[in-house]
C-alpha cells in the first residue's frame, strides 16, 4: 500500500505544480510560434521518466529487500516496473490536473476527493469480499488498487507454503499462493494476470495523458 500510494501522492503533486509554473511558458512561446504543444509534452514526459529512473530505484529497492521479498529477478522487476509506472501515471494525471487549477489548494482539492475513496475502497482498508456492491465500481476504477494487485498477484504467483500440509483434512491455512490470490482478489485479476493488470495499468497512463 506504501508503494503505491506514496510515489502516487508525490508525483501528482510534482506533476500539478510543474504544470502550473510552466503554462505561462508555454502558452507565450506557443504563441510567438516557437513551441508546439506535441513535442513540447513529449520532451517533458521523456525528460521526466529519465529522472524518475533513478529515484524510483532508489526508493523501491532497499522496500523491496527490508521487506523480505524474494530475491528473483523477475519478481523485483515486477515490482520496480509498477512503481515506475504508477509514478508516471500519477504525474499524467497531475499535469493534467495543473492546467485548470491555479495553486497548491486547488491540486489539493481535486486529489483529497479522489484519493480518499480509491484508498477506502482498495482492498487494503476493506477486504474486498466486505465492500458493499454499490461502491465495487470504485475498487474496479481505482488505479491505486490495480497497482496493489499487481504487485500481490506477482508475490504469491508459485508460491508455497511449506507448513501448510495440502493433505490434511479440514486444514485452514493455505498451501499455496495461489490460494491466497482465490480468497483475496478477483477474478476479472485472476484472469488479467501480471502482464494484463500492467497492460491496464499502461492504460490508465495514456487515458491521463489524453487529458
Amino acid at each position: 500500500f506504501v508503494a503505491i500510494q506514496n510515489p502516487l501522492i508525490e508525483t501528482f503533486y510534482a506533476g500539478a505544480a510543474t504544470s502550473q509554473l510552466t503554462r505561462g511558458l508555454l502558452r507565450r512561446e506557443y504563441y510567438d510560434g516557437l513551441y508546439q504543444v506535441l513535442p513540447y509534452y513529449l520532451s517533458y514526459y521523456i525528460g521526466f521518466l529519465a529522472m524518475q529512473i533513478p529515484w524510483s530505484l532508489a526508493w523501491a529497492t532497499p522496500m523491496y529487500v527490508l521487506a523480505g521479498l524474494p530475491l528473483e529477478f523477475f519478481r523485483f522487476l515486477t515490482f520496480q516496473g509498477t512503481i515506475f509506472v504508477v509514478i508516471l501515471m500519477s504525474c499524467a494525471a497531475g499535469s493534467a490536473v495543473g492546467t485548470f487549477t491555479k495553486d497548491a489548494d486547488g491540486n489539493r482539492a481535486v486529489l483529497v476527493p479522489a484519493i480518499i475513496p480509491m484508498s477506502l475502497f482498495s482492498g487494503y482498508v476493506i477486504p474486498y469480499r466486505q465492500i458493499w456492491s454499490i461502491w465495487k465500481p470504485i475498487y474496479y476504477a481505482s488505479p491505486l488498487q490495480w497497482g496493489m494487485t499487481l504487485l500481490e498477484a506477482s508475490r504469491y504467483q508459485g508460491l508455497i507454503f511449506d507448513d501448510c500440509d495440502p493433505d490434511e483434512p479440514n486444514r485452514r491455512c493455505y498451501a499455496t499462493g495461489e490460494e491466497v490470490l482465490e480468497a483475496q482478489s478477483t477474478d476479472l485479476a485472476r484472469t488479467l494476470g501480471v502482464s494484463g493488470m500492467l497492460l491496464l495499468c499502461l492504460a490508465y497512463v495514456g487515458l491521463f495523458l489524453l487529458l
